[in-house]
């Protein structure tokens, strides 16, 4: 089957979009793009979220909150990926009861 969308078609249709919805620049549009990619594919959210933290790009407290899930939820993911748990936080971003 052909590829019926090409880089030089998405690359118009990202042009029109900016133009059409008034978005400022192509970065904006495409992090609005990617956060509706996110929020409809939560295994895809959790997934990158935990390669950001793997690459010490957010917090464990951040990347909990970006993958939606509780702290403890989000430690217990990390594990079951087998990715080492550094806690980076100061006690007072710790969430309580943690």
């Amino acid at each position: 089957m052909a590829r019926i969308v090409t880089l030089e078609l998405l690359e118009d249709e990202l042009e029109a979009v900016i133009q059409a919805r008034g978005y400022r620049s192509d970065r904006e549009a495409v992090g609005h793009a990617l956060g509706a990619l996110l929020s409809a594919n939560p295994h895809l959210r959790v997934s990158t979220t935990v390669e950001l933290y793997r690459q010490n790009k957010v917090t464990l407290s951040r990347a909990a909150e970006i993958a939606g899930l509780e702290w403890e939820a989000f430690k217990q993911t990390l594990a079951e990926r087998g990715v080492p748990i550094s806690v980076d936080e100061s006690p007072e971003e710790i969430p309580v009861g943690m």
